[in-house]
């Protein structure tokens, strides 16, 4: 009879607290290495050396362009004065596209007292998002286009 009022103990099934502490501070030493590596891996791209001399100027005027507030002016393109070795003149093709807002931009840069004759001229293309550059009459008529175009495709038999 003693036997039946014995009772065995419960097995709990999980984790103790020292288990999950020792996970818990393994995660962070883990992610803590992980994003040190990952800054010191940004920090390394932005001091690198090979950045040269032509990298550091088309930055420079692409950031005038970006800066650039209206679309005549931005279209007008000018020379910009750089830290090093003179200026640098650029111009720019600007053609809206289907998306409102969204324009191409044809980027020609010209370094006006470059050393090396190979390097003096660079182009790109670049797309850029800017609603200050858009006419109301433009944006209104793309806009009335999509709405257009979606109520095309839309059936309302469903209903």
């Amino acid at each position: 009879m003693t036997q039946s009022l014995i009772k065995k103990p419960k097995q709990i099934k999980g984790f103790s607290l020292i288990e999950v502490l020792i996970a818990l501070a393994l995660f962070a030493i883990c992610s803590n290495l992980i994003a040190s590596a990952f800054i010191n891996a940004l920090l390394a791209r932005e001091r690198d050396p090979s950045l040269t001399y032509q990298d550091i100027a088309i930055n420079t005027v692409r950031r005038q362009l970006l800066l650039e507030k209206n679309l005549e002016d931005a279209e007008e393109g000018g020379t910009l004065t750089l830290l090093e070795k003179g200026q640098a003149s650029w111009t720019t093709e600007i053609h809206p596209t289907d998306i409102i807002d969204l324009f191409e931009c044809r980027f020609d840069i010209e370094l006006l007292e470059s050393d090396d004759p190979y390097q003096d001229t660079y182009s790109e293309t670049l797309y850029l998002l800017r609603p200050t550059w858009s006419k109301s009459d433009e944006r209104s008529s793309l806009l009335q286009e999509k709405k257009d175009a979606l109520l095309d495709q839309r059936t309302f038999e469903s209903f």
